[in-house]
């Protein structure tokens, strides 16, 4: 009889779908002594008569979504439930898997993440994962669907009606998605009709990476970099009509030069007419990637279905227990609707606040407040005044103005609060809004050691050919 812990590592691997051949040579690996071959096959083949979920014919997976197609009582939070399905055939299959738990998240976000991952079945059908972020940047799963392909845009159109009914039945009320993140897929764009009020955000990480995939377009390696900068400062424009403006400047800028047309047609018609939401100001206070929604995606295939295609049957197996772990972290993680600023930051602070030019600090509203930069080199009057103008002369102009100065806004009663630094933008904790508390006595400024008195009365006398 094999040892109790290797009993557990087969169990577990065939549960994530793997043969009794790819257990053995993982077994080889993990305990090089062992040759017991037949002992290994027979712990197999036993587990899985144990799991025997046969899922050759659509029927039997029509079957197997209507025995979970009832929402769990409210006890029951964790429990993995298929709140819609369609199974038809291969190419026309719709399977979501979630639960009480991951729903509720909805309460609080109405940003939704979305994003496919493949070759998680041997159908070749795509996982659609769908989420949300909170203000740690922390990524939060509410569900997976099992979809026939992500290239329609039927598909995500039937999702978007879905989980406003979903949600809005699982929390008892209103679901609206105000912005949707994904990639450059055109089965998103085309299925927006169905949340007329919803922005559709295109993950930074992705613009990038095709933006230097298209640098070969420039000859010259230089000015690409140069290019590429310009691109990342104007990615950093906190608000609609700022971006607007900058990218017009930077456009003219570009056609200067006829080395860069080709590259210039390709980035105003890709990205700045067909998926041109993609800088920070289009969603505050939200993450401009889907890195998180990525990540869980190779835990998927790491943890779960151990980078193999599974056959059907056992995926939905590994689904049903992997949205069950993500339910149970979930409720031991709870969402972050505000953030705790670190220490290492209030000492930055500090320093901040020594150096800061306090008569550079501007109040414009109640919570609105400009403060200077180090690297300044517009002051804050002159940068409030092309705040509201928008009249910079270049696209170079453009930029030394976006770096002179931080516009913060502190009409959230937690933080984090709103700055436009990259910092405050990005990671949504900054010096300057630490600083400000300190500056107005919210918040304690930390308290420094010092040097003690040494011994002794101090000297009187002053030292030679020293100024009175």
């Amino acid at each position: 009889r094999l040892l109790s812990p290797i009993r557990d590592n087969i169990r577990q691997m065939t549960d994530n779908g793997l043969t009794a051949v790819q257990i053995k040579k993982v077994m080889k690996v993990l305990h090089p002594d062992l040759f017991i071959d037949s002992k290994i096959k027979s712990a197999v083949e036993y587990k899985q008569q144990q799991n025997r979920c046969r899922i050759k014919f659509i029927e039997e997976l029509y079957s197997w979504c209507s025995q979970r197609n009832t929402y769990p009582s409210v006890d029951k939070t964790h429990d993995v439930f298929v709140p819609y399905f369609e199974a038809v055939d291969v190419n026309n299959t719709f399977i979501c898997l979630t639960t009480r738990q991951l729903l509720s998240t909805c309460k609080y976000s109405s940003v939704l993440y979305i994003g496919c991952t493949y070759k998680v079945t041997a159908n070749e059908l795509p996982l659609l994962v769908f989420g949300t972020s909170d203000f740690n940047r922390r990524f939060y799963p509410m569900g997976v669907c099992l979809i026939s392909s992500d290239e329609s845009s039927e598909t995500f159109k039937t999702f978007f009606r879905g989980i406003q009914v979903w949600a809005s039945t699982i929390n008892n009320q209103a679901y609206t998605v105000s912005h949707v993140m994904g990639d450059g897929a055109a089965g998103i764009t085309g299925a927006m009709c169905e949340l007329p009020l919803a922005r559709r955000l295109m993950c930074w990480a992705h613009v990038i990476r095709k933006v230097r995939g298209h640098g070969t377009l420039i000859k010259n390696k230089d000015k690409f970099l140069l290019v590429e900068q310009d691109i990342m400062q104007l990615q950093l424009s906190f608000s609609d009509q700022i971006f607007v403006t900058a990218a017009n400047l930077m456009i003219n800028k570009w056609k200067l030069d006829k080395e860069l047309e080709k590259f210039t047609d390709y980035f105003e018609q890709q990205w700045l007419t067909v998926l041109s939401f993609w800088y920070e100001g289009a969603c505050i206070l939200t993450p401009s990637t889907n890195n998180g929604l990525e990540s869980l995606n190779g835990r998927i295939k790491q943890h779960y279905t151990m980078r193999h295609k599974l056959p059907l049957s056992a995926f939905l197996q590994t689904a049903e227990r992997m949205v069950k772990d993500w339910s149970i972290q979930n409720e031991q993680t709870p969402f972050g609707t505000h953030i705790t600023y670190k220490d290492d930051l209030d000492l930055e602070a500090v320093e901040w606040v020594k150096k800061v030019d306090k008569t550079q600090i501007l109040q414009l509203t109640t919570f609105n407040f400009v403060v200077p930069s180090k690297d300044q080199k517009i002051n804050t009057s002159t940068w409030v005044n092309l705040l509201h103008s928008m009249a910079w002369d270049s696209y170079d102009h453009f930029k030394d103005w976006l770096h002179s100065a931080r516009l913060l806004d502190f009409s959230r009663f937690l933080p984090p609060i709103f700055c436009t630094c990259r910092y405050g933008l990005k990671e949504f904790a900054c010096v300057h809004a630490v600083g400000m508390m300190m500056l107005w006595g919210t918040r304690q400024m930390p308290q420094e050691i010092g040097k003690r008195r040494g011994k002794g009365r101090p000297k009187k006398v002053k030292y030679a050919l020293s100024k009175d």
